[in-house]
Formats: C-alpha cells, sequence, structure tokens
C-alpha cells in the first residue's frame, strides 16, 4: 500500500472538486502576482485563464481529465517525499525517543525479557463467562 498514489481514473465528482479547486488557486496565484509585480495584466491573464478552465471542468467534467491526471502525475513526486519524510521525522522524532525513554527506565510492556527460571512464558488467562464477548473483541 503506497502512502500516496496516482489516480489514473477520477470520478465526476474529484474533477468538479479539481475544477474549483483551480479557480481557487488561479485566484490566489492572481492576487500574489497582483501585490508582487503590481501591475494587473499578469494577475487577470491567470485569473481568466484558471477560472475558464474551472468553469469548463464544472460544466464537462470529462475534458479536464488530461490535465488533472498531467498535475497529478507532477506533483506525485512531491506528494511521495513529503510524505516519506514524514514518517521519517515521525518515527526519528517521536517513536525512537519514547522507546529509548521507555528502555532508560525499564519499562518492557511487552515482556520479552529472558528469565532463566521461568519454565514457559505462557501466561494464564480466565476464560470469560460471556461468550458474547468473543464476537466483541475490541
Amino acid at each position: 500500500m503506497a502512502l500516496v498514489d496516482i489516480n489514473w481514473n477520477p470520478s465526476r465528482k474529484e474533477l468538479r472538486v479539481f475544477s474549483l479547486l483551480l479557480i481557487g488557486f488561479g485566484a490566489i496565484a492572481a492576487m500574489i502576482l497582483f501585490r508582487r509585480l503590481e501591475s494587473q495584466t499578469p494577475a487577470v491573464a491567470v485569473l481568466i485563464v484558471t477560472s475558464a478552465i474551472g468553469v469548463i471542468g464544472l460544466a464537462a467534467p470529462p475534458l479536464i481529465r488530461p490535465l488533472y491526471v498531467v498535475w497529478m502525475a507532477l506533483a506525485f513526486p512531491i506528494g511521495w517525499t513529503v510524505s516519506h519524510l514524514m514518517m521519517l521525522a515521525v518515527y526519528y522524532l517521536v517513536l525512537t525517543p519514547i522507546g529509548l525513554a521507555m528502555r532508560l527506565c525499564g519499562r518492557d510492556p511487552m515482556q520479552r525479557r529472558f528469565d532463566r527460571g521461568a519454565q514457559t512464558y505462557w501466561l494464564p488467562r480466565t476464560p470469560r463467562k460471556d461468550l458474547k464477548s468473543y464476537f466483541r473483541q475490541f
């Protein structure tokens, strides 16, 4: 199972959501361009192009499927890299310190220590009286 995957066959709903997001992205990009360049021409051009594509996508979603697939294919390496870096950070910055602290404190929740005097590692459990609990184990 991949953390990030490309959807090669998006549904009509996904294409419509993509169209709305494209319109919003175009508006934000136009606003940034207007503030940075202090010129209306590039900002208006970006807003018109993204809005036109977005409206076409809202009216006829299958027409923007190629744009959606290209966009997702271009964004895939970024998503793959970010997701793996996040998993790496969580493992080494959260789980590893917790494990080291538990070892330093002598905590062994899985009871994995070797005991030379033990005849067995089997832990006896008392059977449950209510048989319905076997169907709801958690």
